[in-house]
């Protein structure tokens, strides 16, 4: 698909693409990842990046549950059984939104203004921080959130509150996490959640366009304070190691992490996307972890991912986990429930590592 950075609001985002074109095969978008660049550039030029909570989005990791027979759903409501909140009732989404149908419009908006609040209540209830009650859903993007208890609150939020706290309750007291490397970033939601709950972090974006350039203008935006080293082609390290340095948000491709010397970073965190990559290119990105991260690595994926495209099927057991990683914990997600959450300790072998 030919793209029009001016059609989509993203000026960088041609130069983007022609990066991916000329970078090594290893790197590559996967058959899956064609066709869902393909859908986004799609959605991303008839409406623009004005609208991407709504659209582009629900490629991402936004599901808007809005059925209480799935999975998601009756999580949090199993959970809220021992903490009922009579509030949650009254929750109401700030916009409606329109779908076919009188089912369709009860199910896209009662319910998923429900699930939110529910949604909320839980990550709260967890977030022994206090972030969660401390932040508001970005208006940019125009996102689907309710107005709950004095907050925005969007199921992106909560979701991103979810898992730093997984990452950070599971450290405790130790050191504090100086640099992050989030592999698969999407438009930014879970490095907003960072920056915003610990202001000094380094955070390097990972990823291929058009996630790359949303997120550079979504980030590069709400952080329009924080020095920024914004997507550019380089072929050495040393063109740009000083810029680097001095640049508190990072934007790169992924062929770009791979001229980069070690890092050390004391995070990296990759979210539903492993599973959509061949298997060497997840064990490239493995091998990556391993030269760019001296701490932890926290990844969250489907316990079985059928991919169509590519013809594959992975499965939790299937990622080439070290040996001499450390698991500190390795367990099903308590509301993506089909999915499963691990945070391993990359140093010397243990009992505990696979």
């Amino acid at each position: 698909m030919i793209v029009d950075g001016a059609d989509t609001g993203l000026a960088k985002l041609p130069s983007m693409l022609e990066e991916i074109r000329q970078a090594p095969a290893i790197v590559a978008p996967s058959r899956f990842w064609e066709y869902f660049a393909d859908l986004n550039l799609r959605q991303l030029s008839d409406e623009g990046f004005e609208e991407f909570k709504r659209t582009i989005n629900r490629n991402y990791f936004q599901f808007q549950v809005g059925d209480p027979r799935t999975s998601q759903y009756r999580a949090v409501l199993r959970a809220s059984l021992a903490h009922p909140r009579p509030a949650v009732l009254g929750a109401r989404l700030a916009e409606r939104l329109v779908f076919p149908g009188r089912i369709g419009r009860i199910i896209g908006n009662r319910t998923t203004a429900l699930y939110i609040a529910l949604l909320w209540e839980y990550v709260r209830r967890r977030d022994h921080r206090g972030v969660l009650e401390q932040l508001d859903e970005p208006l940019l993007g125009h996102p689907v959130y309710i107005d709950y208890r004095g907050r925005r609150v969007s199921e992106d939020l909560c979701n991103s509150v979810l898992e730093l706290t997984a990452i950070t309750e599971a450290l405790g007291a130790g050191p504090p996490i100086r640099s992050v490397i989030e592999l698969g970033a999407g438009y930014g939601r879970v490095a907003w959640a960072f920056l915003s709950a610990l202001p000094n972090v380094r955070y390097f974006v990972v990823d291929i366009p058009p996630a790359l350039a949303i997120s550079e203008r979504y980030l590069s935006t709400l952080f329009a304070d924080r020095p920024i080293f914004g997507f550019r082609h380089f072929d050495t390290y040393s063109e740009v190691e000083q810029e680097l340095a001095s640049a508190q948000i990072v934007f790169l491709t992924p062929n770009q992490l791979d001229l980069l010397a070690p890092q050390h970073a004391d995070l990296f965190v990759n979210i539903s996307s492993l599973h959509e990559m061949r298997p060497e290119q997840i064990e490239h990105y493995f091998a990556a972890i391993d030269t760019h991260c001296s701490g932890y690595f926290y990844t969250k994926q489907w316990q079985r991912s059928v991919n169509e495209h590519d013809g594959l099927v992975v499965s939790h057991d299937d990622y080439p986990v070290r040996s001499s990683w450390q698991t500190v914990f390795d367990r099903p997600h308590p509301v993506q429930v089909e999915f499963f959450e691990a945070l391993y300790r990359l140093g010397p072998a243990s009992a505990t590592g696979r």
